[in-house]
């Protein structure tokens, strides 16, 4: 029996090694996986000094797809892993035995402040990347990375407990998985401990994904899984899954992702990979990714117009996805003009992302991603969508609009709006932390009865918020789903009372979707809260 353990200095020279000996691949395969590319750029980032590698693992992922198809298998396949943890500090075997020695308890605190995550390395020929959980990319000066869909996960190591905020990511099996399985697998661990659901295994993904599949395709091996599969496989683990056709619109895209992204719910990708060759892009295949984050570029104040609305969410520069070809947090860059493709003999222009893909003749940096699918597993009592709330707010915005063109002296700028799903805890944290509101006011919103999930729309003039409208992510279209606005400028809020009187906006039909907005202001003479 080996040792339990083994402390190496970090380079990707070490790695490679690591991988291949803990593995049942070779060299060649593993210095051509793109992961290997991408791991050496992340870990770069992260200042990665040492490796400590844990040997004789047991994976539950991995022992449950061991389990269903490999165990079965002529050749004897292992069923431990090797468990490989990553941190920022150096330190050797001789500082590591003299904690588990209990001679040196200061290790401890220092290895879990530099600690960077792990990788899981599968006994495979070819896909080894197995479990990976690793630390988001550090914040630099002037950027505004968002990692809202990441988790802390608890992991132990011979008795020393170590916690690192992520989200779950592996390399697709193809014999008992594919990359929606993957993207899904990567989905579930975030929304499992967000709405509470079991989180299934990729083999128990892939079987509830094709329960309904035609007599002549096989289970596994698994070669994909269509959109309606995908779909399937969410309303297995008691979600509703929220189907987007993204439609060539970049505005729509960027809208959407951030809507619910802020959140803390994932989203799944679905695009058209296309590489450029003399000239001309082809259609390389089409590939799913889990959204993990974004960023945005420049003040979120100053949004793109489109639609007649300024968001904060046309900021968005870049996204970041578990993208099981690439790596984790893996970059997709918005940074391209539309390219020119040709599809069923038609000339189209469409937007498209940079990606860190490569594959065959097709190099890092020439491979476009085309945006086609959202997929966004929703919990069921979550029923107005982002764009009845988009809809709301561009009328909204619209009349005010239309006053200040009518009403020269009007004190009023453009806003910014901020519109994104919530929860009524994370609403109220975020008022408590609040320096706008104060006094009884904000006691009575702290107070007040709401529901669990919430649409918030925050226009923003400055740097300062005006006001929000608040709508109830739970009530039917047809309802009365605005609930109140929280008034941050008594200003405004009192100018809207005086505009929205009826004898001087005159009659609004009940069918318009700023309707019960304006009638609420005209209800309700003074600030007060709900009840």
């Amino acid at each position: 029996m080996g040792e339990p353990f083994e402390i190496y200095p970090y380079s990707i020279e070490r790695l490679t090694s690591i991988l291949v000996e803990k593995s049942i691949s070779n060299t060649d395969i593993i210095e051509n996986k793109l992961h290997l590319l991408y791991f050496q750029e992340y870990f770069q980032h992260l200042e990665t000094k040492t490796i400590l590698v844990e040997n004789d693992y047991i994976d539950k992922d991995f022992l449950e797809d061991y389990a269903s198809y490999y165990v079965r298998c002529f050749s004897e396949y292992k069923r431990k892993c090797t468990r490989l943890h990553f941190f920022k500090k150096e330190f050797d075997l001789e500082d590591f035995n003299s904690l588990l020695n209990k001679k040196d308890q200061t290790l401890s605190e220092k290895l879990q402040q530099d600690y960077l995550g792990f990788i899981v390395v599968k006994p495979l020929p070819l896909t080894i990347i197995g479990r990976t959980c690793l630390t988001t990319y550090p914040q630099e000066e002037g950027e505004e990375r968002y990692f809202p869909i990441t988790r802390k996960y608890d992991v132990h190591l011979f008795g020393l407990h170590l916690l690192v905020d992520s989200l779950g990511f592996q390399e697709q099996d193809n014999v008992v998985a594919a990359c929606a399985t993957s993207t899904l697998w990567s989905v579930f661990h975030q929304t499992g401990i967000l709405f509470h659901h079991s989180i299934l295994s990729p083999v128990e993904i892939t079987k509830a994904a094709t329960k309904q599949l035609p007599i002549e395709t096989r289970t596994f091996p698994n070669k994909g899984l269509s959109s309606e599969q995908m779909a399937q496989a969410i309303r297995g683990v008691s979600l509703e899954p929220l189907l987007v056709e993204v439609k060539n619109d970049e505005y729509y895209l960027k809208s959407y992702l951030y809507a619910y992204l802020r959140s803390g719910i994932p989203v799944i990708f679905g695009i058209e990979l296309f590489g450029i060759r003399d000239n001309r892009y082809k259609l390389i295949g089409r590939h799913a990714a889990a959204v993990a984050g974004y960023r945005l570029h420049g003040k979120r104040t100053t949004g793109v117009v489109e639609k007649d609305v300024q968001l904060v969410s046309s900021k968005i520069s870049k996204i970041y996805v578990h993208d099981d070809q690439v790596g984790p947090f893996s970059r997709m860059v918005f940074d391209s003009p539309k390219i020119e493709v040709t599809e069923n003999g038609e000339e189209k222009n469409l937007v498209a992302l940079s990606t860190s893909w490569k594959t065959g003749e097709y190099p890092i940096g020439s491979v476009k991603a085309v945006p086609k699918i959202l997929l966004i597993p929703m919990y069921h009592k979550i029923r107005i969508s982002f764009d009845v709330i988009h809809k709301t707010i561009r009328v909204f915005n619209s009349i005010l609009e239309e006053l200040k063109e009518n009403i020269a002296a009007l004190p009023y700028e453009r806003f910014c709006w901020d519109i994104y799903l919530t929860d009524v805890n994370k609403l109220k944290s975020e008022i408590l932390d609040s320096k706008a509101l104060k006094g009884n006011y904000y006691r009575g919103i702290l107070l007040g009865n709401m529901p669990r999930f919430i649409w918030r729309a925050t226009a923003i003039q400055g740097d300062s918020p005006v006001i929000d409208l608040l709508f109830d992510a739970t009530d039917i279209e047809q309802g009365r789903y605005f609930i109140l606005p929280i008034e941050y400028k008594k200003s405004f809020s009192d100018l809207l009372r005086w505009l929205f009187k009826e004898d001087f906006f005159g009659k609004i039909p009940r069918n318009n979707p700023a309707w019960e907005i304006i009638h609420w202001f005209r209800k309700n003479k003074e600030r007060n809260t709900v009840s």
